[in-house]
Formats: C-alpha cells, sequence, structure tokens
C-alpha cells in the first residue's frame, strides 16, 4: 500500500467548475475576506463529510433551511410523552377552546408562509416541513389536482385528541392559502383532508 506524503496529499489539483458558480464563489470569498482557495476547500470538505454521513450537502442544507422555518415561526421541542399527557388532561375540559387555538396557530403559520416565500412554494414547502419536524409519522402526502388538494397524514404514535388537534391546524394553514374544506376525516392517527380553491366550483 502507497502511502502518501503530507506534501503529495495536500498538492493542489485543477477541477473544472462552471463559469457562472466560480464568479459566485470568487465574489463570496472577497465578502468574506477570505482566500478562493480556503473557501473551495472548506466547501469540499464539508461535502466530504455529508458523503460519509450518508447524505449530501443539499440535503443538509434543505434541512437546515426547514429548521429555520421552524425557529422563526416560535416552535419549541419537547418529548411527545410530555404534549401528549397535557393534551390529554385538557382536552376533555377545553375541547373547543383548544380547537379553536390549533386552528388559529394554523393560520398564523399560513400567513407566516405566505410572507417567508412571496415567490410561491408555500404547499411544497409544507409537505417538507410536516414531513421533516413532526413526531414519528410514518406516511405524510400532500397532492394538487386542478382546483383540488388532498392532504393525508398517518401517524402511528398519535392519540385521538392530538389527530383532531392537528387536523384543525393544518386546515388553518390550507385556509390562508386560499382553500377551503370539503372533507375532514379524522381517526386516531390518520387524518384525510380534502381541499378546493376557494371560488371555484
Amino acid at each position: 500500500m502507497k502511502v502518501l506524503s503530507e506534501k503529495s496529499r495536500k498538492e493542489k489539483k485543477l477541477m473544472a467548475v462552471r463559469g457562472d458558480l466560480a464568479e459566485r464563489v470568487i465574489g463570496i470569498a472577497n465578502r468574506k475576506g477570505r482566500t478562493v482557495y480556503s473557501f473551495v476547500n472548506e466547501v469540499v470538505e464539508q461535502a466530504i463529510e455529508a458523503d460519509y454521513m450518508d447524505s449530501s450537502l443539499k440535503n443538509i442544507v434543505e434541512f437546515h433551511k426547514l429548521l429555520k422555518v421552524e425557529k422563526e415561526s416560535g416552535a419549541v421541542i419537547t418529548a411527545k410523552d410530555n404534549l401528549l399527557f397535557l393534551i390529554e388532561k385538557l382536552y376533555p375540559l377545553e375541547k373547543e377552546a383548544l380547537l379553536e387555538r390549533w386552528y388559529a396557530s394554523g393560520r398564523w403559520y399560513g400567513k407566516y408562509l405566505q410572507i417567508k416565500f412571496l415567490d410561491g412554494g408555500q404547499l411544497g414547502m409544507l409537505e417538507r416541513l410536516l414531513d421533516a419536524c413532526t413526531w414519528d409519522s410514518s406516511e405524510i402526502q400532500l397532492r394538487e389536482n386542478g382546483d383540488a388538494l388532498v392532504l393525508n397524514c398517518v401517524s402511528l404514535w398519535s392519540s385521538k385528541e392530538y389527530t383532531e388537534l392537528a387536523s384543525k391546524f393544518l386546515e388553518g394553514i390550507i385556509h390562508v392559502l386560499g382553500y377551503e374544506t370539503v372533507k375532514n376525516d379524522v381517526s386516531k392517527g390518520l387524518i384525510v383532508l380534502e381541499f378546493r380553491k376557494k371560488g371555484s366550483s
């Protein structure tokens, strides 16, 4: 086995890069007060590290965007057992108030998505957020078909109470994005919501 010396391991190599990307790299390096060499090497090192994690820089950047949206929207991290315990205790006493609050929270979240993603793509971002940031969801599907929209969620751990609250939260989001509910079918761990664009026949 040939052992490379420190000098040969750090030998510089030329690699082809698209012209537009090269210009952007130079701009970033200049803005940060760094050399292009050090910046490019850092990017390549992180890409290799991502590969070791069986991921990619693209996936990691996408996940970072999702976490940033969650943080900016006021989301907090807690154990699912704690949340379910609180819901179980409060739901029988304040069911209607809870449903109203979760719906109102969904509407706020929908407005946040509208502001955050002015160029559209709110539904796509919503699907990625639900897939990445909800507990133990084995299936989340958001399908558009013309003016119709179908949202299916399956979560094996969800209680009936949590599922009902989650469905109101999702309705709040989708309503703000310009749809009205056609069907709301909710049972323990299962949500099937169907919508159509407001004003469509």
